[in-house]
């Protein structure tokens, strides 16, 4: 109702606005009676709302109890959380742990020789090459032992020939070089071990024949015989039987050295092609070990039995039953490399292909990955002359595993008198070469190794020598270490993949292309496949001839320079190749691509400028000056890698300037033994300190190395249902006071519930009951009501929840309880959902029903309301304007009668 001015009558005096206010309030009696009604329908709506919101707790408890990471959490104990971590997630398989931290992870660190300060002395002008990978000696497994049976970690008891035994404890032994460790560092045994093929070779040298050369158990495990060596002879040398060869079960990615193969998915790899002509082209893609390239071969649908291939002695056998005129071949198709790395780039004899060793010697490489993969390019003799004058010729047409050579010349003989010559071959200090040392002290001969008989294997490998000293060495012997098939993210000069855009490749005759690399290029064959499918610009990318990388060749023919510039993004500088050409071996430029990085020392460089320009070069490892406090030269270089375990590895070469580096720290991973027992535990490493997914849905994270074994428990966490089902409880309980609230009666009507006498209380409180006092289940099941898990009605309508009955429930039949909760048909968290979106429905439920109706109520009732306000504003209108006119005239007759008055007056005085 609008606002009613006040006018008091100027002439009577009277107040008129508030008479005419009063006039029309007594008409608005209904008006009033109908605004209290929608006073009340409003407190009506916010009861009905504050039922809502109670009933919505109720459903979001229920909700909980529908999902399954409720019931899938586990929980986790550590009994020594100083040693090592657990985290587990709801995957994880349920059970008892014992795990020991062996060894800590590690980085790389080497130092140099001392010099005097850091500052002043000049180090020389030359440079240091760093890089990752090109070590000969490998570091292999015990699990891939005895055709993947593995050892049994124990103990073994060794007896040399003059008697003396000690015992070598294997139970932390995880690759061979800890088994030949363990042996070669007890100082009681004259006994040294080595290996040679698959085999363990113990060499006794005390010269004594007291005893024979015995090797046992200790115990009653079986280490020694999972060695090979469990034997007693009566001879220097113990030889093993073979416990590392080759079988099915090896994976294509472990052949060829590591390196692996490169094939291209959705496309076929390999052809054969039969005698009689018939190619059989198979698919590797879903080829991952030996057992499944064999099943592929025989059974692709263009074989019919026309070729067989199969594994024999540690190599891929193929034979031909096509019985037809021509030559079994194998060619790699659609830009793979895979004939070469399974060995079958061979000429088939007859029907039959053999194929090459796919395996190297225990800690050992193959020959043919030498060089780049180029291997010894005549197969054939040496003869080895140490310097007191003894000659061997050794015969190695046959060779295939560099471990072939170093036994042969270890144990070469005089080709006259048999007797032994004094000669160590062994692996470079730096491990990427071999190196011949002569022992004998003479000086009568030269040392000397040749070749003979047309083979080049001395000259290939470095070893050719005639000259008055007591050594060679062959330098890098450039392993093959990086291949089509290598990760670029093992090639990069930051372990990072490659950023995604495009680089310019100007050839010799300034022809342009460019060349795009996205996310999905991965591997270095897939760069140099999009390199060479280049159509404007004369150039080919192959791996180059040193093993670390790959080339990319001019072959234009111009007067100008090959070049490589960015487009889009750092793709040149991450592969290695931004830049210009250099005239190569070939006699064309070439610009190469190398998994190394080398630092160019100048004359006047100092250890502080050279730390310097380690560190901006970002190669991957940290440079700094370590102070060692001895009285002279006591500051070195110190290089340590940036990534730990054996994946941190570097090779550091400072060539002539010969900065005397050595390993203070060695590379090694992390190792966790999984079990309390050696004898039945298995050993796993990590690179890091973490080790993922130890078992289904468990990891660990190891800090100290530990004494002993820490017991990890993993058990369902029950937790998270009680807390669900504790919810519900508070949930329904808050519901019910909540309409004890909103019900409760008083005699004084201002003090009764706003929602006493409304039905939909009633009907919304049957409706929860049914669910919580429903039987969801038959006879035949375990639960079939809440009150079997310790929910029961008590006074008031509220719910009681006995957690020691629901804890007991839960423990003996887990499985009941998530049925009974999470059956889609029947359970009781979906039959919730289903009622009480009848109710909380947003569009069609009953909450919104109720309150849309009352809101109807007040719409209709302030709209007549308004109404009625709007005729009673008129009638004050006309009321007021009556008052004034009538006051008008009142004034008009005061006006009047003043003036007769006056009038009157005057005659008087007249």
């Amino acid at each position: 109702m609008s606002a009613i001015r006040s006018t008091v009558g100027l002439n009577s005096g009277i107040d008129i606005g508030a008479i005419v206010n009063q006039l029309v309030a007594a008409q608005r009696g209904p008006v009033n009676v109908m605004e209290a009604r929608i006073d009340g329908y409003k407190g009506v709506q916010l009861g009905v709302q504050a039922l809502e919101a109670n009933v919505l707790q109720i459903s979001s408890a229920a909700s909980a109890l529908n999902l399954a990471t409720t019931f899938e959490a586990v929980s986790v104990s550590n009994s020594d959380t100083d040693q090592l971590s657990v985290s587990v997630n709801s995957d994880a398989t349920l059970g008892s742990y014992s795990f020991q931290t062996l060894r800590l992870a590690t980085a790389e660190q080497r130092i140099s020789k001392g010099f005097a300060n850091t500052d002043e002395q000049k180090i020389g002008a030359g440079s240091i090459t760093v890089s990752r990978g090109g070590e000969l000696a490998t570091s292999t497994r015990l699990d891939t032992f005895n055709g993947g049976e593995a050892v049994q970690r124990g103990k073994i008891r060794i007896t040399d020939r003059s008697g003396v035994s000690a015992t070598i404890d294997l139970t932390k032994a995880y690759t061979i070089n800890d088994v030949l460790s363990a042996i070669n560092d007890d100082n009681n045994l004259s006994v040294t071990a080595s290996t040679s093929g698959g085999q363990i070779i113990l060499t006794d040298s005390s010269g004594s024949t007291l005893s024979n050369l015995i090797v046992e158990e200790v115990g009653t495990g079986s280490t020694a015989s999972d060695l090979g060596i469990q034997q007693s002879v009566g001879s220097a040398t113990l030889t093993g039987s073979e416990v590392y060869y080759l079988t099915e079960d090896f994976t294509l990615d472990q052949l060829n050295d590591g390196n692996g193969v490169f094939q291209f998915d959705g496309a076929d790899d390999l052809r054969f092609t039969t005698s009689d002509g018939t190619e059989i082209d198979v698919n590797l893609d879903e080829v991952f070990d030996l057992s499944e390239l064999i099943s592929a071969i025989n059974d692709d649908s263009a074989n019919g039995g026309k070729l067989t291939a199969a594994l024999a002695n540690g190599r891929l056998v193929l034979t031909d039953n096509a019985g037809g005129a021509g030559t079994l071949t194998v060619e790699d198709i659609n830009s793979a490399a895979v004939v070469e790395a399974l060995g079958l780039g061979n000429t088939a004899v007859g029907n039959t292909l053999t194929g090459d060793r796919l395996l190297a010697g225990l800690g050992s490489k193959l020959i043919r990955n030498l060089n780049g993969g180029q291997g010894v390019t005549t197969p054939g003799s040496i003869t080895v002359t140490d310097r007191s004058g003894l000659t061997a010729t050794l015969d190695f047409s046959n060779a295939e595993s560099l471990d072939e050579i170093l036994n042969a010349i270890n144990a070469a003989l005089d080709d006259t008198t048999s007797a032994a010559l004094s000669l160590t071959a062994r692996y470079n200090s730096l491990g990427t070469g071999i190196e011949v040392v002569d022992t004998s002290g003479a000086t009568a001969s030269n040392l000397v190794i040749a070749d003979v008989g047309g083979g080049s294997v001395a000259a290939d490998l470095g070893l050719t020598v005639n000259a008055a000293q007591a050594k060679v060495d062959s330098g890098s012997l450039g392993v093959r270490r990086v291949g089509q098939q290598s990760l670029l993210t093992e090639f990069t000069v930051d372990g990072k993949s490659v950023e995604s855009g495009s680089f310019l490749i100007t050839d010799s005759a300034g022809n342009q292309e460019s060349i795009s690399i996205s996310s999905s290029v991965t591997t270095i064959g897939s760069v140099l496949q999009r390199i060479n499918a280049a159509s404007i610009a004369q150039v080919t990318a192959r791996l180059n001839d040193t093993g670390d990388g790959f080339v990319i060749v001019d072959n234009a023919g111009g007067a100008g320079t090959l070049k490589i510039e960015e487009v889009s993004g750092t793709t040149a500088s991450d592969l290695r190749i931004l830049g210009s050409g250099v005239v190569g071996a070939s006699g064309n430029q070439e610009i190469s691509a190398q998994d190394q990085t080398v630092i160019t020392i100048d004359a006047d460089d100092t250890l502080d400028t050279l730390v310097t320009k380690i560190n901006d070069a970002g190669i991957g490892v940290n440079a700094g000056v370590l102070n060692d406090g001895s009285a002279f030269n006591s500051f070195r270089l110190s290089l340590t890698s940036n990534t730990s375990g054996s994946d941190g590895s570097v090779t550091i070469d400072s060539g002539s300037l010969d900065l005397g580096f050595k390993v203070v720290t060695e590379a090694q991973d992390a190792l966790l033994q999984v079990g309390s027992n050696p004898a039945t535990s298995f050993l796993i490493g990590s690179s890091t300190n973490e080790f993922k997914d130890v078992a289904t849905g468990i990891s660990v994270s190891v800090n100290e190395v530990g004494t002993s074994s820490a017991n990890v428990e993993v058990t369902r966490d029950t937790s998270r249902v009680k807390n669900a089902l504790k919810s519900l409880v508070s949930a329904f309980n808050s519901y019910i006071s909540t309409t004890d609230q909103l019900t409760k009666f008083d005699e004084d009507p201002t003090k009764r519930g706003i929602l006493q006498g409304q039905g939909i209380v009633l009907r919304v409180t049957t409706r929860l009951n049914s669910l919580i006092n429903k039987t969801y289940f038959g006879t035949s099941d375990t639960l079939q009501g809440l009150s079997d898990l310790g929910v029961r009605t008590t006074t008031g309508g509220k719910l009681q929840f006995d957690e020691d009955v629901f804890s007991d429930v839960i423990e003996s039949t887990p499985d009941a309880v998530q049925k009974f909760f999470r059956d889609e048909n029947n359970g009781v968290a979906t039959k919730f959902k289903t009622t009480l979106e009848t109710l909380t429905d947003k569009f069609t439920g009953t909450f919104k029903n109720e309150v849309d109706g009352l809101q109807n109520s007040i719409d209709t009732l302030d709209g007549r309301v308004t109404q009625l306000d709007a005729i009673l504003a008129i009638r004050r209108e006309r009321l007021l304007r009556q008052f004034i006119n009538m006051e008008e005239i009142i004034g008009q007759l005061q006006s009047q009668g003043d003036a007769i008055t006056a009038l009157l007056g005057t005659g008087s005085s007249n």
